[in-house]
């Protein structure tokens, strides 16, 4: 094997070895984006059956029970920003590998 050949084989070896990061980093993001997506829909559906019970509440006349919701409410709102956080950090802690 020539020089020249020996260095493109270096090269194509190189290229595959970056390909396959690239590859496993694409996984590792649709991976990442997937559980985005769900902590989302969770949240959505938790304000949405959060505000139609404080409607009902507040229609009702029951201040303690929109205290309540609203108590709730913001106890779902922290846990689904600590999933978002947590999924971020595991995100940014694999691309520090």
């Amino acid at each position: 094997m020539t020089p020249a050949e020996q260095r493109l084989r270096e090269q194509l070896e190189e290229q595959l070895r970056l390909n396959e990061w690239l590859y496993e980093q694409l996984e590792r993001q649709r991976a990442m984006n997937a559980e985005l997506r769900r902590a989302v829909a969770d949240l959505a559906r938790a304000f949405q059956e959060s505000l139609a019970a404080a409607v009902a509440a507040g229609e009702a006349g029951d201040i303690d029970a929109i205290r309540r919701l609203t108590r709730a409410n913001q106890q779902h709102w922290q846990h689904y920003l600590q999933q978002i956080v947590a999924a971020a950090q595991r995100g940014s802690s694999a691309d520090n590998r």
